[in-house]
């Protein structure tokens, strides 16, 4: 799939003529273009030129009056780009979940890898119904992506929230004490909470347990001083706790004091350089937060494979979408300029070579065809290339992301 990243696709057709003059003349223009070695692509894209079935003479796709095709041409243009745009948005997003994701397309009841779709590509009947006029069918179908295109934006939108709050509960894997949560450091394991008088947390009407983290070398003149921080601290009441020195050295400490005491306390705590951290101690709260974590990472797991398929899903019905789109503007664009009844002959290829090569080769066999049904009033200009060919040429790139290896 890498091989195909930024590759272009080319979509040609010439006018040829009606009834069975006209298929004969396909096939003949087909294998011209394949031993035009020019036109060669690789095994990984496109190895030979292939049809590409727009509809046309008896199947012909309905189009109304000439000014309808006018119309259509700046029409389908817009449509053409918008599509695009929605396509390599949901691809980028694909690759962002996972960068080794598979692009299937289903299409007719049928899943298959892109070029294997492509090499079979035919007008979906069943989705798109010749019945309809392209005036009426190309809104229809983009009716149906922008509605892809924003289901998808609600569902991203669902799925960062969740990631959002998984992150807020998440513990935070700081390098030193002052950026962990202390729920994570000061675990039940941890923390002695036997409900007595030596428990790591007094909490009563009166007292407060303040946890103080301090900095290396800073431990015997803390214990000096403490009690004399604020008045109302219990004294000998500095506790460590131990196995939760960090890896610069700092300490995990914890002071009891009167509730009164302690603004005061940490105030003198600041000027001195050791931080006081907010903090109540509970079991319940712990398993409380747990399973909340649990909860929320089972959410988005579950939110993650949603959305992920949800991405391979509308990424194959925008493709699929886009082809016709590309389909009918070949249709519109040949009929301008090849004229009525519509009979054209259209293919596809990847050159894997110089392009300026390609495209003479194409001007040699396309060129002596189109001869004289090629009409001035409509020259293709080839995607936004102010280039003049001689047959209707238009070219989309399917994948822009690079892959991993």
């Amino acid at each position: 799939m890498s091989s195909i990243v930024g590759q272009e696709f080319l979509i040609v057709a010439v006018g040829v003529p009606k009834g069975q003059e006209g298929v004969a003349k396909k096939d003949a223009l087909l294998a011209e273009l394949k031993r035009q070695p020019a036109l060669q692509g690789t095994d990984a894209t496109l190895k030979d030129v292939m049809k590409f079935e727009v509809p046309d003479s008896e199947r012909s796709l309905i189009f109304g009056s000439f000014d309808n095709l006018i119309r259509l041409t700046d029409d389908l243009a817009k449509a053409d780009s918008t599509v695009d745009s929605v396509l390599h948005r949901i691809e980028r997003q694909l690759l962002e979940m996972d960068p080794k994701a598979s692009f299937t397309v289903t299409s007719q009841r049928q899943a298959s890898p892109f070029l294997n779709y492509l090499r079979s590509w035919k007008w979906d009947e069943g989705k798109y119904p010749r019945g309809k006029s392209i005036s009426d069918l190309w809104p229809w179908v983009m009716q149906k992506v922008n509605n892809m295109d924003e289901d998808v934006r609600n569902k991203t939108a669902q799925y960062n929230e969740y990631k959002t709050q998984k992150g807020n509960l998440s513990k935070k894997d700081g390098a030193n004490l002052a950026g962990k949560d202390l729920i994570d450091v000061l675990t039940p394991d941890r923390v002695r909470a036997d409900g007595g008088a030596d428990d790591d947390f007094i909490s009563t009407e009166h007292l407060v347990t303040l946890p103080i983290i301090i900095p290396r070398g800073a431990e015997e003149e803390f214990l000096k001083g403490y009690e004399t921080f604020a008045d109302k601290v219990v004294p000998m009441s500095a506790r460590k706790f131990q196995g939760l020195d960090d890896k610069d050295g700092n300490s995990l400490w914890r002071v009891v004091l009167f509730k009164s005491a302690a603004e005061a306390f940490k105030k003198s705590c600041r000027e001195r350089r050791y931080t006081v951290r907010d903090f109540e101690f509970s079991k319940e709260g712990y398993r409380k937060l747990e399973e909340q974590r649990k909860q929320v990472e089972e959410s988005v797991k579950k939110q993650r494979e949603l959305v992920f398929g949800m991405y391979q899903a509308t990424w194959s019905d925008v493709l699929v979408a886009w082809l016709h789109i590309k389909a009918m503007r070949v249709f519109v664009e040949s009929v301008l300029r090849f004229g009525m009844p519509p009979s054209f002959a259209t293919f596809i290829l990847s050159p894997k070579g110089d392009i300026a090569a390609a495209r003479k080769a194409l001007a040699d066999v396309l060129g002596k065809q189109a001869g004289s049904l090629t009409n001035s009033m409509a020259e293709d200009k080839g995607d936004g290339d102010d280039e003049f060919f001689p047959y209707v040429s238009l070219s989309f790139t399917p994948f822009n992301c690079v892959r991993e290896k």
